[in-house]
C-alpha cells in the first residue's frame, strides 16, 4: 500500500453553538477514487472546505505529503495541488472556456507579464482534448449543458496540476451516457495518478468507481474500508445507525383522487401528444434520455414555454397557464434543472 498522500487527523471544527466536525479522520492516496460518504450534515461539505482552504479547522491536524499544512484560503490549497469540482458549476457564464479555466493562474508573457492569449487557448484545446471532450476553447460558457460545465471545471483542475482532486456529487445533473463519459475521465485521472476524493449518495457510483470509503455520521468519523469488501447495507449501518430495510420500510399508500390531468400535451419541436394523471399521495416519475422532452414538458405545465396544444385540468377543472404566476396561484411550485441560473437570482 503507497504512502498516504492527504491525511486527516482529529479534525475539529466549531461554529457558533454548533461542533460541526468532530475528531474526523481521512487518509487519501495517490492513484485511488476515495467515497466520502455520509448523510446531509454529516460533515462532508464542512471538510472539503477547510481542505480547499475555505475554513480553517479549529482542532487536529491536515498532512499533505507527510507535512503539516495549513491554507489562508483556496488559492493556497490549489497552489498545494488540491482542486474542487462542486455539484453548482462555479464558472462565469460570460467568458470563454479558455477564460474560465484559467481565471486566477493566467499564462503571461515572459519579462513583459502581458497575458499570453494564445498561450493559453492552445493549452486549455489540450486539455480538452485530453479529455476527449468535444468543446471549442472559445465557446462561452452560457452555451454549455450542465454536464460539459463539469467537464471543463475537471479541465480547470488540471490545469492547476492539481494532485487532489475532489469531486462533490458530479452526477447529479448528468444523464446516464454522460456519466459513463465521467467515470472515462475519473479512471484516467486514478490512472494517471491523481487522488480522487469522491463524494456521492448514490452506492452504483460508489461500488462502480471507488476503491475505498470513508463514512461520516453527525461530525463525526464512523470507519472506513474498501468498497470490494463492504455491502451497501453495511455502509448504509454506518451512515444512519440502522440498516437499509429499516431506513426505507414498504408502506402501503392509498392513493386518492386525480390531482393534475393533462391530455394531450404538445409543443412543435419539442413533445407531442403527452397525457397523463398525477393522484393524491402519489409521486409520478418522469424518465428519459437528455433531449427526450422531460424538462420542456414540465417547463410548459408551469407556463415558462407556451403549449402549442393539448389541455392542463386541476381538480378536475381545466384551467390556462400562460406564464409562471399563473401556475402559482394554482398552488404549482416548480424546481428547475439549473438552480443557479433559473431557480435563484444569486446577486439579491
Amino acid at each position: 500500500m503507497s504512502q498516504p498522500l492527504l491525511e486527516v487527523k482529529q479534525l475539529t471544527k466549531y461554529f457558533p453553538g454548533i461542533k460541526a466536525l468532530d475528531g474526523v479522520h481521512l487518509t487519501i492516496r495517490s492513484g485511488e477514487v476515495h467515497a466520502l460518504i455520509g448523510e446531509n450534515g454529516a460533515g462532508k461539505s464542512t471538510l472539503v472546505k477547510i481542505l480547499t482552504g475555505v475554513y480553517f479547522p479549529t482542532q487536529g491536524e491536515v498532512l499533505y505529503e507527510g507535512n503539516p499544512i495549513s491554507f489562508r484560503n483556496a488559492i493556497d490549497a490549489q497552489k498545494a495541488g488540491i482542486a474542487a469540482i462542486h455539484q453548482e458549476a462555479s464558472m462565469f457564464p460570460e467568458l470563454s472556456v479558455t477564460e474560465n479555466i484559467y481565471m486566477g493562474h493566467h499564462l503571461t508573457h515572459p519579462g513583459t507579464g502581458r497575458i499570453d492569449w494564445r498561450k493559453m487557448r492552445t493549452e486549455t484545446q489540450k486539455l480538452l482534448d485530453e479529455l476527449e471532450l468535444d468543446i471549442d476553447s472559445n465557446t462561452l460558457v452560457k452555451n454549455l449543458g450542465v454536464a460539459q460545465r463539469h467537464m471543463v471545471e475537471i479541465a480547470k483542475a488540471l490545469s492547476l496540476h492539481a494532485k487532489v482532486v475532489i469531486m462533490d456529487e458530479p452526477t447529479s445533473a448528468l444523464s446516464l451516457r454522460e456519466v459513463e463519459d465521467l467515470y472515462k475521465i475519473v479512471r484516467r485521472l486514478k490512472a494517471d495518478g491523481k487522488a480522487i476524493i469522491f463524494i456521492s449518495h448514490k452506492f452504483d457510483e460508489i461500488f462502480e468507481i471507488c476503491d475505498c470509503y470513508t463514512v461520516l455520521r453527525d461530525g463525526r468519523y464512523i470507519g472506513e474500508g474498501k468498497v470490494s469488501e463492504a455491502s451497501v447495507d453495511s455502509i448504509v449501518r454506518m451512515m444512519v445507525g440502522r440498516s437499509l430495510d429499516q431506513m426505507y420500510p414498504k408502506r402501503n399508500v392509498p392513493t386518492g383522487r386525480s390531482i393534475l390531468s393533462v391530455k394531450g400535451l404538445s409543443q412543435l419541436g419539442y413533445f407531442s401528444n403527452i397525457s397523463f394523471n398525477l393522484h393524491e399521495g402519489e409521486i409520478l416519475g418522469f424518465f428519459g434520455l437528455v433531449g427526450a422532452g422531460r424538462s420542456e414538458v414540465m417547463r410548459t405545465i408551469f407556463g415558462v414555454d407556451r403549449k402549442t396544444t393539448g389541455t392542463i385540468s386541476l381538480d378536475g377543472k381545466e384551467i390556462d397557464i400562460h406564464c409562471p404566476s399563473d401556475a402559482m396561484a394554482h398552488g404549482m411550485a416548480f424546481v428547475p434543472e439549473d438552480r443557479q441560473e433559473q431557480g435563484v437570482i444569486l446577486a439579491m
